[in-house]
């Protein structure tokens, strides 16, 4: 399976401002060209521009003005491998309910990413997840097979 991403505007946690940009099904993970092209968004213009990006690059994005939430646990939002957004004039990064830090923390401090994983269960549970266009079949990296009989 990939490494699954998904993107906001405000925090995720709280439903009522969050917006959702989009999702990605594979390399979602900070190391790779996610991070790179997030790192040094330091307004959320740039930010917006940066996701649009990624949309452009890659054939596996998530678009909610196309399509709704892709993956299947639409009712806790952390789930989903990484999760990027735009809040306290940053970009924060979480992996799963872990908590959320600015990218470049997690990026670029050893010490800190040696122990981010001790830390657990830091976020809210049952956060639901967005909503998108309402049609199913967006980009995912589950698959499911059925044999025909």
């Amino acid at each position: 399976m990939g490494t699954r991403a998904q993107f906001f505007i405000g925090d995720p946690r709280n439903i009522e401002t969050r917006e959702w940009l989009g999702t990605v099904a594979w390399d979602g993970y900070p190391d790779g060209d996610i991070g790179e092209i997030l790192l040094g968004a330091n307004t959320e213009r740039k930010f917006r521009n940066r996701i649009k990006k990624i949309a452009n690059n890659r054939d596996d994005f998530c678009d909610p003005q196309k399509y709704d939430f892709p993956f299947p646990w639409k009712n806790d939002l952390f789930l989903t491998d990484c999760t990027y957004a735009f809040f306290d004039g940053d970009v924060q990064f979480t992996y799963y309910h872990h908590g959320f830090e600015p990218l470049t923390k997690y990026l670029k401090d050893d010490e800190f990413r040696e122990n981010y994983f001790k830390v657990e269960d830091a976020l809210s549970h049952h956060v639901p997840a967005p909503v998108g266009a309402g049609r199913q079949g967006g980009p995912d990296s589950i698959l499911i097979l059925r044999a025909l009989k």
